[in-house]
């Protein structure tokens, strides 16, 4: 009944009803954990097809894009004429193919608003341009996820913003968004002046803590013999990269049994707040770990254990796609037309798949009948949210994440090239990342000699500089990273010709360069 009417009301008395909705926080919860999941995949697909109208007529370079494949907006009027017609955009054939000017509505730059930062293979940063106005529209997702998960609208907290500084979008977002929900301190990486605010502020306070996983990990392990982390109350949420059930268990041993360690998804090319990671969705992962029958199901034969988020269908229009390689990947459009550049189609290249609600619980009612019973009584929550689940495998366009930063096999194979003496020893190479026994992220780079050359240390440590100096050198994102966390080395491994871990390669007709951990 609900959908029905969705599809036959217009879309402005839609926004509207959203608008009414989000203002209140026991609005929305209602609205999400009571309404039909349809409902709300419903009013996706009504916005996504008026938010492509309006980007089509009001931006320059999207309306070139939409010309050289033939397309006229106006006979685009369907969820299906969307899907099946609207070109898709990326980095590749809109972003660094239109100037920043173009890409904006009426080709011009907002009045207010921000500048974010992301670096590239060539170590050339790309630049975002956000509206202030669309700030809103985040500021509202994130403050009920930070209700939601926290109990943000009971409590306060003290906040310790410990991303990154610079322009990069997590921590200049992170702190815009949460002081208009809580008091802030922006520390960035700096693990002395986390400990002294703990000690200064005292134990009687909430506090979340953002920031990186390695960085997170280093603080709690590094920084045990100067505070007592169980006298104080610490939520934490993380991003930037995936992270281990293993390495949420170390954490949690460390700190209160109460403590949330909650992840979030987002990327500077959208926004931060695309997905996080609700209690059901860590549920989920957990039961899934556990079953290798279920993961199969779910995710395929060869595929490492995903994270799992849900996120807003009335915010985000998500769908799922494969790419030329035959991996899941998925189109992502920002529903807010006040955004100055539109995101429409957008693909990330992340690798991942996008489950309905009812989708993804029906499989698991499938392995457990009492799957849903069972986390409101382990979670004590009655509310669940029927919002979609996004799940990500990490990057599909060959990088690898390390405590935000993304490393390129283009940024490695040009550190080799560089050096004569090593680059005519080298026949291939493959990065990975990896954990220790103890949880800590390492960065291997395994190097494969050509024939009749060994392997020796002096030639091992050479690689390891000219690849380290490459990095700092071109990459800013890694350089920020590697400058507070020494642990990113890369861990180099150098290979006979032909070893067992490269021969694979011989029957493809292209080098895999990444290694996944099983």
């Amino acid at each position: 009944m609900l959908k029905t009417l969705i599809k036959i009301t217009p879309v402005s008395v839609i926004e509207l009803f959203e608008s009414f909705i989000l203002a209140k926080y026991p609005r929305t919860k209602w609205f999400v954990t009571k309404s039909t999941p349809d409902a709300l995949e419903a009013i996706s697909e009504r916005k996504v097809v008026s938010v492509f109208k309006n980007a089509a007529q009001k931006t320059p370079a999207y309306q070139k894009l939409l010309k050289t494949y033939n397309i006229n907006y106006k006979e685009i009027n369907t969820i299906k004429d969307f899907n099946e017609r609207v070109p898709q955009k990326n980095k590749e054939n809109y972003v660094r193919r239109y100037p920043i000017e173009a890409r904006c509505m009426y080709e011009k730059l907002p009045a207010h608003g921000n500048i974010d930062e992301s670096g590239g293979t060539s170590g050339v940063a790309t630049n975002w341009i956000h509206d202030f106005e669309e700030q809103n529209l985040l500021f509202r997702s994130l403050k009920f996820e930070f209700n939601y998960i926290f109990d943000g609208n009971t409590k306060n907290f003290l906040v310790i913003s410990a991303w990154s500084t610079g322009p990069w979008a997590t921590g200049v977002k992170f702190c815009e968004l949460m002081e208009r929900m809580a008091l802030v301190k922006n520390t960035a990486t700096d693990p002395k002046d986390i400990i002294k605010t703990l000690k200064m502020f005292g134990t009687n306070k909430n506090y979340l803590i953002g920031g990186y996983p390695p960085f997170v990990k280093n603080l709690i392990d590094e920084c045990s013999r100067e505070i007592n982390w169980k006298r104080y109350n610490i939520d934490l949420v993380t991003g930037g990269e995936g992270v281990t059930l293993e390495w949420v268990n170390h954490i949690r041993k460390k700190l209160r049994p109460e403590t949330k360690i909650i992840s979030s998804y987002g990327a500077s090319d959208v926004d931060i707040g695309i997905g996080f990671e609700s209690p059901i969705c860590f549920h989920i992962r957990k039961a899934v770990a556990g079953n290798k029958e279920l993961q199969e199901k779910l995710f395929g034969k060869e595929r490492e254990l995903p994270m799992i988020f849900q996120y807003n269908p009335t915010v985000h229009y998500i769908r799922n796609i494969t790419n030329k390689e035959g991996k899941p990947e998925f189109e992502i459009t920002l529903l807010d037309k006040k955004a100055a550049i539109q995101k429409i189609k957008y693909n990330l290249h992340d690798e991942g798949k996008k489950f309905a609600y009812k989708e993804l619980i029906f499989i698991m009612e499938g392995h457990d009948k009492n799957f849903l019973t069972n986390f409101m009584k382990k979670s004590g929550s009655k509310d669940i949210l029927k919002l979609p689940f996004l799940c990500i495998f990490g990057r599909s366009d060959g990088t690898l994440s390390f405590d935000g930063a993304n490393v390129f096999p283009d940024q490695i194979e040009t550190s080799i090239i560089k050096n004569k003496d090593v680059a005519k020893k080298t026949n291939r190479f493959k990065i990975q990342k990896k954990y220790d026994r103890d949880h800590n992220v390492q960065f291997h780079v395994h190097i494969e000699l050509k024939n009749r050359h060994k392997p020796s240390v002096s030639l091992k440590n050479k690689y390891a500089k000219i690849i380290l100096d490459e990095l700092m050198d071109v990459n800013p994102d890694f350089k920020e990273s590697y400058t507070k966390n020494k642990k990113l080395k890369p861990i180099i491994n150098v290979y006979v010709f032909n070893h067992p871990l490269f021969r694979q390669d011989n029957v493809k007709a292209k080098n895999s360069y990444i290694i996944k951990e099983k």
